[in-house]
């Protein structure tokens, strides 16, 4: 059963004569579109031609039909020869003048037919993996049908149904005598490039499934094939047959572009067998990527896949094979061609598919399961960054936030983000009522219901003033009891909207007392510029701050120190820094110190406290002005690509929003990736890694002992082994704890370790007195009294940082009885 090719009116024709004893004709008309080439706004046109071509065929006697999948179109029918050239014609001269009197009523029953389909796993996995875009489209309800007009129909088949976006697949014989093909001319489209919601792979995510799934992408090749029936036989075997955890294993093959394939796995299984199934199922995906498959294997499966490639049936088959390969620009392959390439498969390039899968797998497990090991992360379930905007919070309702501006809507739940970008907005379903829901391209969906929200119709006006007109979906009318009324004070003036106005304010809201400044105490760093620029910032004179940090974009230790002191002294004027920022938005320092001035800001709201005793309302304020921190340190940071000071912000920013360690690690990449040994980096690194935060006592102390180990002889860095052992030991209990633990011998030796190579050096630093002081701290508290004398007379009449006395409730005071418990010179040198 040979394949010939021909050409009828420009499209390509590929048949073949059948199985033997199988006198009908089959045909099927295939074209280069599908749900993959649409948007989430505009979704349903492909179905909606294919319907419309369809009508204007009638109610003929021979079986036909049509198919719309991610990437091509289907008119397929069976019949006598002249019957089939009958519908194929038909089709042709319909996508060339669609019925357009007919629209409404096919749109009616498109919506119908609708109502019966279930996305189900797979769809899923697609909208996990690809979001709202491409394949993940499939996954969706088709929800621009409403809005389409005869022209959008017309455009769409003008673009897509042509020949040259056309092959023709005929099984049984020949093309019938008179065949004619009258599509318009085009050009051949190209499949859509995959879209990604996945920052990586192998990923997996939690689902109300009743077992569990895995999708993943291996190329196109005889050794996937072999791989996927290999991995059908043993999740079958392990399963089902050894293990009876298991009814219906399945893999199969979804859609396919260019050299890869989508693979599909499936196991199901009683609620309480979940854990061990998911165990089982992942162990059998790694095991082949980690192990080839025996010879005996191979060949029973070579051999069973060798039987069903050579059989009649799927010799017959080879004409659609074709059509494929010529429509989504894969090699095509003779029968004889796939049974040579399956007998040179060898144990290793099953292997090999075996790693593909795993490096692209995305599992889909029952809730409360995770895969073992750290390999698998977490699909995200919230966003990372809010967007620029106003401000909205709801009665009664203290832990949630919309944030709209200019650039998309961010909904904010505790410290989880929802955001969509305009930019990056695939659909606005618009309600008669006022009702707004974005979905963003990467599946994030914000609903907004103005009665719920202060100001909730100005934030609507601002949606519909900045949404693109091309992503907007008119929704019906709702019934009045799907609407909610509006809160008590929804329309009133938002609290938060105007900002804070002075850092007393801030201190008064967040019923904290101002930050107390002596007025005895000199600040821990030698600078005269800074110096003399803070009072004017406390006065509001901001530029002086500008100007000052625009002086250090090239040397990021100093560039640290000056942002510090800055946002401290701005704590309370970020709404005029907002104001500037708004007039100079590309200004990087400006972006720089606005965000780290939220940052402040928000953490002053909160408190010093643990979580546990934070209450609610400030943690819900806490996270909203927090949350409008992340732009502009995200500006920052694109605007000077080489600055590593916005990625320290960035840092707190991350883990007060609780954007987790996968997040908390790359912001600490792209930091150490422009400056390894960054001061005030290494600190708020030491806090994420912290057991109270994202990490562990071991976790932190192996960070801060690599730390010292790497430090050149000199660098006030190996301070932060003293950090960490402040927090670890703070952990304990008592402060008496804290101090026996710190004369540990191990610790104390590996303390006098980190000073002595710093000490080893002499480079001025601007952070050598605040060093100074976090040691003099520990070795104080241990009873090394000579130690501590030797760096607490260095620091003179200063204040000691936050951390270097183990958030004692009066920091100075302590110092200052330490100073004279160990006899330390009145003043240090002048760094």
């Amino acid at each position: 059963m040979d394949v010939t090719r021909t050409d009828i009116d420009g499209v390509p024709v590929f048949w073949s004569k059948g199985a033997p004893g199988d006198d009908e004709h089959r045909a099927a008309l295939v074209f280069r579109v599908g749900r993959a080439d649409e948007t989430l706004a505009r979704g349903g046109l492909t179905h909606l031609v294919e319907h419309l071509a369809l009508h204007a065929v009638g109610d003929a006697d021979y079986h036909h039909n049509g198919v719309v999948n991610a990437v091509t179109t289907m008119f397929v029918t069976h019949g006598e020869p002249a019957e089939i050239a009958s519908f194929l014609t038909a089709v042709c001269e319909s996508l060339c003048a669609l019925p357009m009197d007919r629209l409404e009523a096919e749109k009616n029953i498109l919506r119908t037919e609708a109502e019966g389909r279930d996305a189900g796993l797979q769809g899923q996995l697609l909208l996990w993996r690809y979001g709202a875009a491409t394949y993940g489209l499939p996954a969706y309800d088709e929800h621009g049908l409403t809005a389409l007009t005869p022209e959008d129909v017309q455009e769409w088949a003008a673009r897509w149904f042509t020949k040259n976006n056309a092959a023709l697949a005929i099984v049984g014989g020949p093309p019938p005598e008179g065949l004619a093909l009258p599509l318009s001319e085009g050009e051949r489209r190209p499949v859509p490039e995959p879209t990604s919601a996945l920052p990586r792979t192998p990923a997996y995510f939690n689902a109300d499934v009743n077992g569990v799934a895995m999708s993943a992408i291996v190329p196109r090749s005889s050794a996937g094939r072999v791989y996927a029936d290999v991995l059908g036989r043993r999740l079958h075997r392990v399963l089902r047959r050894d293990n009876a955890l298991s009814y219906t294993t399945s893999v199969d093959f979804s859609w396919s572009a260019g050299d890869g394939v989508e693979l599909l796995a499936f196991a199901d299984g009683l609620a309480e067998v979940r854990p061990e199934l998911a165990e089982r199922f992942c162990g059998e995906i790694g095991r082949i990527a980690a192990e080839p498959v025996g010879a005996a294997e191979l060949a029973e499966v070579v051999a069973a896949r060798r039987a069903r490639t050579g059989s009649d049936e799927a010799r017959a088959s080879q004409p659609m094979r074709r059509c494929l390969a010529e429509l989504l620009g894969a090699p095509p392959r003779t029968t004889d061609e796939a049974l040579a390439e399956l007998d040179a498969v060898r144990p290793e390039d099953v292997q090999e598919v075996g790693r593909a899968v795993v490096d692209t797998a995305l599992l889909m497990l029952p809730h409360g399961e995770e895969p073992q090991g750290a390999r698998f992360a977490p699909a995200p379930t919230r966003s990372m960054v809010a967007v620029e905007g106003r401000v909205h919070t709801r009665t009664g309702d203290v832990q949630q936030g919309l944030i709209v501006g200019r650039e998309g809507v961010t909904l904010l739940t505790g410290p989880n983000m929802a955001t969509v970008r305009f930019d990056q907005c695939a659909a606005v379903f618009a309600w008669p009522d006022g009702a707004r829901a974005l979905i963003g391209l990467d599946g994030v969906t914000v609903g907004v219901e103005p009665n719920l929200w202060r100001s909730g119709a100005a934030a609507v006006a601002e949606i519909d003033r900045y949404a693109s007109a091309e992503s907007v979906v008119r929704k019906p009318a709702r019934p009045d009891d799907r609407i909610p009324s509006p809160g008590d004070d929804a329309s009133s003036a938002d609290p938060e909207e105007a900002g804070t106005a002075s850092a007393g304010v801030v201190a008064a809201l967040s019923g904290l007392p101002g930050k107390i400044r002596s007025r005895r105490r000199r600040p821990a760093w030698r600078d005269e510029a800074l110096a003399a620029a803070l009072p004017k910032v406390r006065r509001g004179d901001l530029r002086a701050g500008l100007e000052l940090l625009a002086r250090t974009r090239d040397d990021a230790e100093t560039r640290a120190l000056y942002l510090d002191n800055l946002t401290d002294a701005a704590l309370g004027q970020a709404k005029r820094l907002t104001r500037l920022h708004a007039d100079d938005p590309a200004d990087p320092d400006l972006c720089l110190w606005l965000g780290a001035t939220r940052v402040g800001e928000a953490w002053e709201a909160r408190s010093a406290q643990r979580a546990e005793y934070v209450e609610a309302e400030r943690f819900g304020r806490f996270w909203r002005l927090l949350a409008l921190a992340g732009p502009p340190l995200y500006r920052a940071a694109e605007l000077l690509p080489a600055d590593p000071v916005p990625w320290n912000s960035l840092q707190w920013y991350g883990i007060g929003m609780q954007l987790g360690r996968d997040e908390l690690d790359r912001i600490w990449r792209e930091l150490t990736e422009r400056d390894p040994f960054l001061y005030a980096g290494h600190i708020s690194r030491a806090q994420a890694l912290c057991k109270k935060w994202w990490g562990s006592e071991a976790e932190v102390l192996d960070f801060a002992e690599a730390a010292v180990a790497a430090a050149e002889p000199g660098d006030p860095v190996t301070a932060v082994l003293a950090v960490a052992h402040l927090e670890i030991g703070g952990e304990i209990g008592t402060w008496d704890d804290l101090n026996r633990y710190l004369a540990r011998p191990s610790v104390h030796a590996a303390l006098v370790a980190a000073a002595d190579r710093w000490l080893a050096g002499d480079r001025r630093h601007p952070r050598n007195l605040e060093a100074h002081h976090v040691f003099g701290a520990v070795f104080y508290r241990a009873g090394d009294h000579d130690r501590a004398r030797r760096h607490l007379s260095q620091v003179g009449r200063t204040s000691p940082p936050e951390r270097a006395w183990g958030y004692a409730p009066d920091a100075e005071r302590l110092l200052a009885r330490a100073r004279r418990d160990v006899r330390a010179k009145r003043e240090g040198p002048p760094y």
